[in-house]
């Protein structure tokens, strides 16, 4: 290709100029007092509760999981039963929840 020519981009200094005209030393203190603004941030103390299920229950549950992480993937309604148990499963556990 000899008769490739380069042609100079006119105002292509303007990128690689300094953005600050001086350079700026600040500390991490400074920055994290910035960017970490203490707020009165009120911890609600952390309650556990202890629920047993059984071995139908818990794959009942896996699969309910794995159903809320795909939701786009298309599936047949559950039968009736498994529907049921589902919801009794639901009421057992928001029950506990709420005591």
């Amino acid at each position: 290709m000899p008769t490739f020519k380069r042609v100079a981009l006119v105002g292509s200094e303007d990128l690689f100029r300094p953005t600050r005209p001086q350079v700026v030393s600040d500390t991490d203190d400074v920055i994290k007092d910035a960017v970490d603004r203490p707020g009165k941030v009120k911890e609600e103390p952390v309650v556990l509760k202890t629920m047993n299920f059984s071995p139908d229950e818990i794959e009942l549950l896996l699969e309910a999981v794995q159903v809320a992480k795909y939701p786009d993937r298309p599936r047949a309604k559950p039968p009736l039963d498994k529907f049921d148990s589902l919801d009794a499963l639901r009421l057992r556990i928001q029950e506990a929840l709420e005591h």
